[in-house]
């Protein structure tokens, strides 16, 4: 906004306020090497017990009864389902810029468009409905000719599990979609695309964990992230059951 149109009155004081350069580094650097230690866990050995744990599944049985999901595209039968997070995974919603376009991951559009060919395409965000439609909103997602965005799911869809060794932790449980769409997803047909492994707790045999996507404006033009999940995912696509698949080596 420009100051002449703020209609200040004379000898008003205006305080400017901002970040230094230094300090945004700080911010905006990208994780350490062992990112996985500290912000992340090896679910392996806490799968077991969490995933089969009767307290957990009740959570989500009661997320199937009362979650309300806005269908923006109705789920097609055959297709199967994909399930991609928003921060750092599809943007990098840290980093300063003047549009949401600067942020998105690069090839995010082909990626998204290739993807819907076989899958239904979900997005999962940890952050506000208001704040993740508004993000898709701008950077053309939701307005895309050329796939659809069946629903979007947000924090409240989520639920929290207790580790013996990380303690209570959030996570996203597919069993929720299942439990939702009997008729069109399941185990066998889904795949998630999240930064963060933690969120695979519920269902570890179908999360495929991507490199985070930070510091966009310096990595704008490195990241090939999108488009090498892509062929991963064309590559498994005509399998009937995705749950046998170890998607801890997919870029193998």
């Amino acid at each position: 906004v420009k100051l002449g149109l703020l209609k200040l009155k004379p000898n008003m004081k205006v305080m400017m306020m901002g970040s230094r350069e230094e300090s945004l580094e700080e911010v905006l650097a990208p994780p350490p090497q062992d990112d996985d230690v500290i912000n992340d866990f090896d679910i392996e050995e806490e799968v077991i017990e969490v995933e089969k744990r009767e307290e957990n599944l009740a959570k989500i049985a009661r997320r199937v009864k009362d979650y309300r999901v806005e269908i923006l595209h109705t789920p097609r039968p055959g297709k199967k389902l994909l399930v991609l997070d928003i921060d750092y995974t599809l943007f990098d919603h840290r980093s300063c810029a003047e549009s949401g376009q600067e942020l998105m991951r690069p090839f995010l559009h082909e990626f998204l468009t290739a993807a819907y060919i076989h899958y239904d395409i979900v997005i999962w965000c940890e952050l506000p409905p208001r704040w993740s439609e508004k993000g898709m909103l701008e950077i053309g997602v939701t307005t895309n000719p050329n796939y659809k965005v069946a629903f979007m799911l947000d924090s409240a869809a989520m639920i929290t599990v207790f580790t013996a060794k990380y303690g209570i932790v959030e996570v996203k449980p597919l069993g929720v979609i299942w439990g939702k769409f009997p008729d069109f997803y399941s185990s066998s047909n889904s795949i998630m695309v999240d930064d963060i492994r933690r969120n695979f707790l519920m269902n570890p045999q179908n999360g495929l964990k991507i490199k985070p996507f930070m510091k966009a404006h310096i990595n704008r033009d490195k990241d090939r992230e999108l488009l090498k999940i892509s062929q991963y995912l064309d590559d498994i696509a005509r399998l009937p059951d995705l749950s046998v698949l170890n998607h801890k080596y997919w870029e193998r």
